[in-house]
């Protein structure tokens, strides 16, 4: 009676484990589905693009978590205002961002092709949404864990410093 117990216990501790780790599926199986949907048909041009964006801005995205003491705000990603390349739509940024990601994730293109590259973390997926915002494009980038924005806040903020648009200092 108790062995009966005790197994009951153990295969509902595994049924109700089993949902949370199958939720969200793996980043490279992610990546893989956008290969098969043929998203990233014509974007190999992801690292040129990587390269030459200007960074106008980097603000980090917060949210607010209650806790006993009230609330506090934890990094949640970050926003890149950036200056939007000739010609391009902010639903073809988003698609070579995107696919760009999947094929460093992927082990198509050297995470180290671009210095502090932010579009792409280690065994991790990175949300990618482009939007425009006041003639620029506000590219927001998240992952799924506090652990994983913290680094995508840090890349993001080194990728910014490298692709800030050269202002001139003041004549005097």
């Amino acid at each position: 009676m108790q062995r009966n117990i005790v197994h009951g216990l153990l295969a509902l501790g595994v049924l109700a484990i089993s949902p949370a780790c199958t939720s969200a599926p793996l980043p490279t199986a992610r990546a893989a589905g956008l290969e098969k949907l043929d998203r990233c048909a014509g974007t190999q041009d992801g690292l040129e693009l990587l390269r030459s964006t200007t960074v106008l801005r980097i603000d980090p995205i917060y949210s607010h978590v209650l806790t006993t003491n009230n609330g506090e705000e934890r990094v949640n990603g970050a926003k890149l205002l950036v200056r939007p390349p000739t010609g391009m739509s902010t639903d073809q940024m988003d698609r070579i961002l995107e696919c760009h990601s999947a094929a460093v994730l992927l082990g198509q293109v050297s995470g180290s092709a671009v210095p502090s590259d932010p579009y792409w973390l280690p065994n991790s997926w990175v949300n990618i949404d482009v939007k425009p915002e006041g003639g620029n494009f506000a590219v927001t980038l998240m992952a799924d864990t506090v652990r994983d924005n913290l680094q995508v806040l840090r890349r993001a903020s080194r990728y910014a410093d490298e692709h800030q648009l050269a202002v001139e200092p003041p004549l005097q």
